[in-house]
């Protein structure tokens, strides 16, 4: 489970909470609002994994925060919760994490078992591949 958050925590910048307004910096140096990551993610681990999310639901950082296309990302406020994507983002998140910790448990001795992610069911899409 510890690994499966790191290495979701790979790649974070853009779903679920980095405050950049007013530092000036892209990535800052620390982030707010992590609620389902580690708080101690790295900026290089955000930054994979959200890159990860917005290639596997074919979006951008502004579908789950607070700035618009062609704003300097040190100028988005990440750390808002003002989107509804962002929290259905964080309960996505928190399913596949039980998902693949069943697949860990329920499916030993079979070398890596089966895992899921975002692009299993959005398949570059913001809704799943069933709506």
């Amino acid at each position: 489970m510890r690994g499966l958050l790191a290495a979701l925590a790979a790649a974070a910048i853009c779903l679920f909470g980095v405050e950049a307004r007013g530092q000036g910096r892209f990535p800052p140096a620390s982030f707010t609002n992590l609620q389902v990551l580690p708080k101690d993610s790295s900026p290089a681990n955000l930054l994979s994994l959200m890159k990860n999310f917005t290639r596997d639901l074919g979006v951008r950082c502004q579908h789950c925060h607070t700035g618009e296309e062609g704003m300097p990302l040190e100028e988005f406020d990440f750390a808002a919760d003002t989107k509804p994507a962002k929290a259905a983002a964080r309960v996505m998140l928190k399913l596949v994490v039980e998902i693949n910790t069943t697949l860990d448990r329920d499916l030993p001795g079979t070398g890596k078992p089966g895992r899921v992610s975002c692009m299993t069911c959005h398949a570059g899409r913001t809704t799943t591949r069933d709506q």
